[in-house]
């Protein structure tokens, strides 16, 4: 039974080479995110065997490290964002990556996909940024899943033991609050969509009740913490190499992400927004 385990450690190589330019990234972003990254391959690549006719979808895909990551595993990729990144642009066309522009906040997020189209979605810290209509989103991820189609879902936790802290010592409630205020929400274009601001963190049982309700069975629901990059002070990468640390941030008051494995059943249900 192949562990994948080669076949990682050279896409993810593969990524740091592509984004090696990018100091903010190598030493800060990935370090932090690398944990994330790997549960998200091994979950794909155990249910769904890498193959170019696998179609995968990478929603809010940001710098498009996720993309290339899979692209480079050999799946078909096809990648979407609100925002236009020249450097993500050159990338995605050397690796063969389809890129399209959409606003998730639109009330037809994803127009020009065809129902059934993929197999695998991925939404990496991207739901907490919605601020028309998560639920309506959600089914429309549902829509363009093909049925037993996967869907990898990652938010932050806010349910944490430093959050409460937060709140008790009246520090800001949610990232980006500052922006939240500054910015107008609705312009001549529409709703904005806006990377800097957290409209709604949820709760594990909320994120539950949105897939559940947008048709998906739930298959797992992990906790993650960040890893350590050369950013954070001394004692706090120390403090994450103690393994008693380590096993207590896979616990959700002390873990900063939640991670859901969900599945569209085999039988699409009815569309709970009809």
């Amino acid at each position: 039974m192949n562990d994948w385990g080669s076949e990682i450690d050279a896409a993810t190589s593969h990524v740091l080479d592509a984004f090696s330019g990018n100091p903010w990234f190598t030493e800060t972003f990935w370090p932090e995110s690398q944990e994330r990254v790997r549960y998200t391959v091994l979950d794909v690549v155990s249910r769904f065997p890498p193959d170019p006719r696998i179609r995968l979808l990478d929603v809010g895909c940001f710098n498009g490290y996720m993309s290339i990551l899979f692209s480079f595993l050999g799946y078909q990729v096809i990648a979407t964002d609100a925002c236009d990144l020249p450097d993500r642009r050159i990338l995605f066309e050397g690796k063969n990556i389809e890129f399209f522009f959409s606003n998730l906040n639109e009330p037809d997020p994803l127009p020009r996909l065809a129902g059934g189209s993929f197999h695998i979605v991925l939404m990496g810290e991207v739901i907490e940024h919605v601020l028309n209509h998560p639920l309506g989103l959600m089914v429309e991820i549902a829509r363009v899943l093909m049925p037993g189609g996967m869907l990898i879902l990652t938010t932050p936790n806010p349910a944490t033991v430093m959050n409460a802290f937060r709140l008790l010592t009246g520090r800001w409630s949610l990232w980006g609050t500052r922006e939240f205020m500054e910015k107008p929400k609705i312009e001549s274009r529409g709703i904005i969509i806006d990377a800097d601001i957290h409209y709604r963190e949820y709760l594990t049982p909320e994120v539950n009740y949105l897939l559940g309700s947008a048709g998906f069975d739930v298959e797992r629901v992990r906790y993650l913490g960040f890893g350590a990059s050369r950013q954070q002070s001394f004692l706090k990468r120390g403090l994450k190499q103690i393994p008693l640390v380590r096993s207590m941030m896979a616990k959700r008051p002390f873990a900063s992400t939640q991670y859901f494995l969900a599945r569209r059943p085999p039988v699409a249900p009815l569309n709970p927004l009809a």
